[in-house]
């Protein structure tokens, strides 16, 4: 029997120093991806977080002129959205990009089951706004931002021109969520998952996963290392992501019974192809309820339509700005073959 307890005690020793050299590749990989994130932009304080965001504006010299407001969506960062609409904004207003509640470089000050609500995240983002001096933005949310926005819409509706909603998720789903999101939220478990697994598996399947979200569409090159892509890979990111992704079908159960009394100004952009987020479940949904609703469908196009569809975007937005939404669903393009 002492045989059997000696080989036990090595086979723990062995176990630990695998788990240990795990760790240690993990976070030398962090580290690097760390020291290669985008340069950090400006930082703002509300009451349950510390906010970083973006900012750009138009060298116009006017005095009234439109704040546009960007939300990124799951597994990105302002860096993200401020990439693909920011230039294109920025010569016709004051230009916001919001890494949201607890992802990217802002901070949480409560838990992230506390700050999983859309409308918790859409409550910080418009204290900020108001902090910052800011009046009435136009808000434009892509995907899970998209679901902040719609939020922002049912709780803030008074105090914004409107909101342009890109392929946003804004009913619930009967699918569960992701296996790697529920099994990294385990206690202590997820933790050293994300410490010694997550980093080195998830480097080698960003490519693949960006491409598989654009389909059929193609994002430019070198777009993962300009919006730092790999920071959603940091532990705090990856739980925190994991936690807003897998509580939010169940608040959108919720959310939907409101959304029938919302007045506020809306444009909704998705794509027929986009294999994320179902948009005639969605966004066609929404406008059925709101009729005074603009959706612009695009045949031939994916999730990613924020880095596709700029000038759809930049003339939703331009129009929302002058209240100048088209009431009904408008068709563009036409349906790719596979």
């Amino acid at each position: 029997m002492i045989w059997l307890g000696q080989m036990l005690i090595i086979v723990l020793l062995s176990l630990l120093f695998i788990f240990a050299l795990l760790w240690a590749h993990d976070s030398y990989l962090r580290r690097q991806i760390t020291a290669q994130l985008p340069a950090a932009g400006q930082f703002i304080e509300t009451p349950r977080a510390d906010l970083h965001y973006l900012k750009s504006e138009a060298d116009t010299g006017a005095e009234e002129q439109p704040v546009f407001v960007l939300i990124h969506g799951s597994s990105a960062s302002c860096y993200d959205v401020m990439a693909s609409m920011g230039a294109a904004l920025q010569p016709f207003g004051t230009v916001l990009a919001f890494d949201r509640p607890g992802l990217g470089r802002s901070r949480l000050k409560v838990s992230a089951e506390a700050m999983a609500h859309p409308g918790e995240q859409a409550d910080e983002l418009h204290l900020a706004i108001a902090k910052l001096g800011y009046k009435n933005p136009i808000i434009i949310g892509h995907s899970w931002g998209g679901s902040v926005a719609m939020a922002y819409a049912q709780r803030h509706g008074d105090a914004m021109t409107g909101a342009v909603i890109l392929a946003a998720p804004l009913y619930p789903w009967d699918n569960k969520p992701a296996w790697y999101n529920r099994m990294v939220t385990w206690p202590l478990v997820g933790r050293l998952l994300t410490h010694s697994v997550v980093t080195k598996y998830g480097l080698g399947q960003l490519q693949a996963g960006v491409a598989a979200t654009a389909y059929p569409e193609r994002i430019f090159d070198g777009y993962s290392e300009k919006v730092g892509l790999a920071g959603v890979l940091l532990p705090r990111n990856f739980i925190t992501n994991a936690i807003y992704s897998n509580q939010l079908s169940d608040h959108l159960a919720k959310m939907q019974h409101g959304y029938g009394s919302v007045t506020t100004p809306l444009i909704l952009i998705g794509g027929d192809r986009d294999q994320t987020v179902h948009t005639k479940r969605n966004s066609h949904r929404l406008q059925e309820t709101l009729p005074q609703t603009e959706l612009i469908y695009l045949r031939g196009v994916g999730h990613m339509l924020h880095h596709t569809q700029i000038d759809k975007i930049t003339d939703a937005a331009r129009r929302l700005a002058k209240r100048q939404v088209q009431a009904g669903i408008h068709e563009f393009g036409q349906r790719q073959a596979d």
